[in-house]
Order: structure tokens, then sequence, then C-alpha cells
């Protein structure tokens, strides 16, 4: 019966998106009454069952807990998951093609925090303002920025992710807090005949991620805050050109252009490196690696102090095409509760809820998410832009170039900044 009353409302969705997004509900509490109207605008009665779309993750079991705890409480305006493909591509391209036909099979879309700024400027998300506005006072504030477009928030933090350094506790007493620091502690590397630092510098989305974070660091960003202009200047300079010094030192390796996270991880995990850029999963496996019980964590190094970490993770937005937004908004909402957010924790990965991380029982279990915390608190986002994979693919392009010395730091950022001025075009 669900899935028959949902294709009848599909029969209703509204001739255009540009029409959705300016009609509100009628709703005064954001429809969060069984009886409320909000939403009739959007083409139907505006509560119902809905579905929610998501790649398929790891993480996947968490939002199946959460959807288990919504649909025991609310029998009439059940959550249905469908799992997309597992390459971002495929996932993109399915919820491309129904948002393009204003189809209205989806009601709540799970994207990477990179793609919400593109799906926001094409309408297909239904702004979080007004009667759909969600209490964000308790979220880390860099997902909140992730989920910003133009000032305005387009959808809800989900999940999120921030790096680590790792350190060779044998070899070094202490973390580097600066990246003068680290590069102090290299020699303790040539003593032992490895390398000083690893992290993800193959000409692919990790080497935006790293570039950007050593950018950000010195103060420097690629764009500005309307997301189409480039901010390129001075900071973004001494960023880069203090990654392509240390490719020149020595201080990374030159096997580092060919490492995605998984050889930079067995790279440290083999015992070959004294410090390593990745994500927290390897905090728990590295212990099966040749340097178990010999390594810790910290934030990543800065210029005056603590770094700033790339902030990954996933978002959820409403379709501009649902006929069941007042629905949809409240299992935002829903998500973001403190035992929403727990199943996150326990299933590896990063919550969203501020308070989470202060659970004296989570962080018994999960000691690593004391160092977590601060990395998110420092986080950034990626460039937020409706044109995020031209951007991206300018950065790291041409950051590349100018590691492997196929360009100066000034002509790498001059090409930078057209393929930001052209991207969309």
């Amino acid at each position: 019966m669900i899935l028959n009353s949902k294709a009848m409302r599909r029969a209703a969705v509204a001739a255009s998106a540009a029409s959705l997004l300016v009609l509100t509900a009628c709703s005064s509490d954001g429809g969060s009454d069984s009886g409320s109207e909000g939403g009739t605008a959007a083409g139907g009665e505006g509560r119902g069952p809905i579905t929610i779309v998501e790649g398929q993750d790891p993480l996947n079991t968490a939002l199946e807990s959460i959807i288990a705890d919504w649909n025991a409480e609310h029998p009439d305006e059940q959550v249905t998951f469908k799992p997309l493909g597992k390459e971002a591509d495929q996932q993109r391209d399915d919820i491309t093609q129904r948002m393009q036909a204003q189809s209205d099979e989806y009601d709540l879309i799970a994207v990477d925090v990179t793609n919400t700024a593109e799906f926001a400027a094409n309408g297909w998300l239904r702004p979080l303002e007004g009667d759909y506005a969600i209490e964000t006072g308790g979220l880390l504030p860099a997902t909140v920025d992730s989920a910003t477009y133009n000032g305005t928030l387009y959808a809800a933090p989900k999940n999120s992710n921030g790096a680590f350094l790792y350190y060779r506790t044998d070899l070094v007493d202490k973390a580097p807090a600066t990246w003068a620091e680290l590069k102090e502690q290299c020699p303790k590397a040539q003593e032992a005949g490895i390398d000083c630092y690893v992290g993800q510098f193959k000409n692919y989305e990790g080497l935006t991620v790293n570039v950007s974070e050593i950018v950000n660091a010195y103060g420097g960003s690629f764009v500005a805050e309307d997301g189409t202009t480039p901010a390129i200047d001075d900071k973004t300079a001494e960023g880069l050109q203090f990654v392509v010094d240390s490719f020149k030192d020595g201080t990374i390796p030159e096997a580092a252009q060919t490492y995605t996270e998984g050889e930079s991880q067995n790279a440290f995990g083999e015992g070959r490196a004294l410090f390593m850029r990745t994500w927290p999963g390897f905090f728990t496996d590295g212990e099966s690696s040749s340097v178990a019980g010999r390594y810790g964590i910290a934030v990543l190094p800065g210029v005056d102090g603590p770094g700033a970490s790339t902030l990954g993770g996933y978002n959820v937005g409403i379709s501009a095409f649902s006929d069941a937004p007042a629905t949809a908004r409240d299992f935002l909402e829903f998500m973001q509760t403190r035992k929403s957010q727990t199943y996150y924790a326990e299933a590896g990965g990063a919550p969203v809820l501020e308070e989470v991380y202060d659970d004296p029982q989570i962080l018994e279990q999960y000691p690593y998410f004391a160092t977590l915390k601060e990395s998110l608190a420092n986080a950034q986002p990626r460039p937020v832009t409706p044109y995020y994979s031209q951007v991206s693919k300018a950065i790291r392009d041409n950051a590349y170039a100018a590691i492997r010395g196929e360009k100066t730091v000034d002509q790498a950022l001059a090409d930078t900044k057209a393929g930001i001025e052209t991207a969309g075009n």
C-alpha cells in the first residue's frame, strides 16, 4: 500500500523546479503535526511515506538503524532506503536523471559534501528555511558550512570526516604542531632509513584535498564565498610553494606522487614513513600492521599551530520535487538526534552532533574521538562551488604540474585561476 500511494502522488509533481523553490508551506511549525498542511505547494499533501537515497557505503548500517527507529514511531510516514551504486559517478548520474525529469521518486538525497552546492544551484534541493528550517546549534560548524550555499542552508549534515597526522611514537617524542616542527624531525627519518612524510599526492581527488589543507593552513583559498570567483592570492601561493619545496627537499618522497590512501597507508603501516596524513580508519587498521603499538595520532600541522583538515562526509537535502517535504524535514532532524548520531560512531563514522564526542562511553570505546573532534573543529570544506568537479580538476592538475616541476607555482596558480573562471562553461 505504501508503494501504491507513493506512485499515485507522483502524478501531482509540480511543473518546474523554479516554482517549487519559491512556494512555501502553510504550516507555521514546519509540519511536525500529522494534521499539518505543510508542503501542499509541492504537489502533494506534504506528509507521508518518503524515500531516501545514498550511495553504497559501510556507514549505510547507521542510516538503516535510524530508519528502523523512525518507522517504529511513524507507521503512516515510513521511510524507505534505496542504496545507489558504489561509484560516485553512478550515484550522481542516477540522481541527476531524476532531478532533470522533476521526478518525485526521491524525497531525500544524500550527497557528498562537495556536491551540495551544485545540487542547490541547479534548483534540485529545497532551501532549509522558513517552515523547513532545522536546528543546527548543536552541530559542528564546519559541517553546517559544507551544507550552505550563498548564505542559505540547503541540506542537513549527516556524517562527517576529518584527517589525522599519524606519527611513529618509537621515533619521535610527540607530534609536530607546525610544518616547521615536522621538517625539523625529518633527520630522524633519515637516521632510520625511511621517508619523512607521506600523504595522497597522486593526480586525483586526494591531491585536491592534501593541497587544500596546506593552502588553508597558510590562510589561503581557491574560490570566493560566491562559489564562482577565484580567490587565489599570496597565501594560496605560499601554501602551494610549501608543497613544491617539500618534494624538492625530500620531506615528501617522490614516490608519493603516485600515492592514494592505500599506498600511503601501506608505506606507513610497513614502517617506511615517519609521518602520514590520512583519515581515521587507519587508527584501527594499523593494529594489524608492522607498526602496531608504535604510532600515535594528532591533528594536522599548521603554520603557527594546528592546521585545518579538509572536511569529508555526507549531507542530506530535501528534493525540490518531493510530495512529502514536511515528513522529509522532520526526518532530517531525527537523523541529528543524540541516538541517531551515536549509530554513526558505532559504525566507525564521524557524527556531526558535537555532544557525541564528549560522551565518556563513546570516548572509552573510540579513544580517537577526542582527536577527531579537534580535527573537525578546525576543518574547512573543499571549495564550495556548483562546479566542483571542474574546479577540483583545475586545482589538482596544476598543483601536480608544479610538484613535478612542469610549471612554476605562479604559472600553476594562473592556470588554476583560469580554470575556475571557465568552470561551468
